[in-house]
């Protein structure tokens, strides 16, 4: 084999081996945005199995529901500086104000002492919540002190604006999204990370087994996973949202919240997702549209783009050795003919 030779396949081999960074996407948020962007841009590596930690401070509007001793019970999601989103199961316990609940904000980690810890004043369940099937799976929880947003570290989500006829069939099927938490990354028994992760996972249909096996309501409801398993949310992420980036808008918004699923990463069984486009006008009632932020979207398609730099820089060397080789294959064409 030429020197030429062996330096193409040790090239292809490299391509093969490196998809993963080929995957990697840096989402570029429109720095003006009152809404649905943080500190710093999410990097999402859409191959990674399992999920990954989060770049720090790249998704401002997450909270971690705290109860006595600082200890992680469910994620959240900031609406505005008095409002937190999250899953009606994650709150629903009548002595749960005696637990002292806090919304932990600005911090990535469950142990440090970085960001705000803000008690909650009010929790508003919602009022067909229904545990037996988890339908309506969603609460808002209101703040006794406003966060400052001053803060760079902490920012706030952007709510879906859909048509009533749209509303239940968002997020769009095979739509990519990313949800994040600090629930178990083994089995639904396993510890809660000590750092937020992001993990990407596809809007599926209800009808597709692994969905019809887990779901109960698919108005209300919708499914997300990916075809061979093994990349889910687990428990403690309940009660965290789940997103896509509107390339149009050029921000993150809500679609749904971690609500349940049958084990973690199951192949036959998909994650459920309280869906968020069917409560909007519940949570502006009760919010009274204080400081939230609802976009305009009729779609939830999000493009996957490649990391552009590595792409074409691998595709102007995988160029030149083609070039290269094929002068050297006419050179020795020639002298064989001579």
């Amino acid at each position: 084999m030429s020197v030429l030779r062996f330096k193409f396949l040790i090239f292809l081999i490299c391509v093969i081996y490196n998809q993963d960074l080929i995957k990697s996407t840096e989402f570029s948020c429109n720095e003006s945005a009152s809404c649905g962007c943080s500190q710093y841009n999410a990097i999402v590596n859409s191959r990674i199995v399992g999920g990954e930690p989060a770049v720090n401070h790249s998704w401002g509007w997450a909270a971690s529901l705290r109860v006595i001793s600082g200890i992680h019970i469910c994620g959240g999601t900031i609406l505005s500086p008095i409002y937190i989103l999250t899953a009606a199961h994650c709150v629903d316990d009548p002595e749960i104000m005696n637990y002292n609940l806090k919304a932990a904000v600005g911090t990535d980690t469950l142990t440090d002492d970085e960001g705000l810890r803000i008690s909650v004043e009010k929790i508003y369940l919602h009022p067909q919540w229904t545990p037996k099937t988890n339908e309506n799976d969603i609460a808002v929880l209101k703040l006794i002190t406003p966060i400052e947003f001053f803060n760079t570290s902490v920012a706030k989500i952007c709510l879906p604006s859909i048509s009533v006829s749209l509303a239940t069939k968002f997020p769009k099927i095979d739509s990519s999204l990313v949800a994040i938490g600090w629930g178990s990354t083994t089995t639904p028994d396993g510890d809660t990370s000590n750092v937020l992760r992001q993990v990407t996972v596809q809007a599926i249909d209800s009808r597709e087994r692994k969905c019809n096996n887990s779901i109960n309501n698919p108005t209300l409801q919708f499914c997300a996973a990916v075809s061979d398993g093994g990349k889910d949310t687990c428990l403690g992420d309940s009660g965290g949202p789940i997103m896509y980036f509107s390339e149009v808008h050029q921000r993150w918004i809500i679609v749904g919240i971690t609500s349940y699923g049958r084990g973690c990463a199951v192949s036959i069984y998909a994650g459920v997702y309280t869906r968020i486009s069917m409560y909007i006008d519940w949570i502006k009632s009760i919010t009274e549209t204080y400081q939230i932020i609802t976009i305009d979207e009729n779609s939830a398609a999000v493009s996957i783009r490649s990391n552009k730099v590595v792409v074409v820089s691998q595709l102007l060397l995988l160029l030149i050795l083609m070039i290269q080789i094929l002068k050297h294959e006419i050179v020795e064409s020639f002298h064989i003919c001579q």
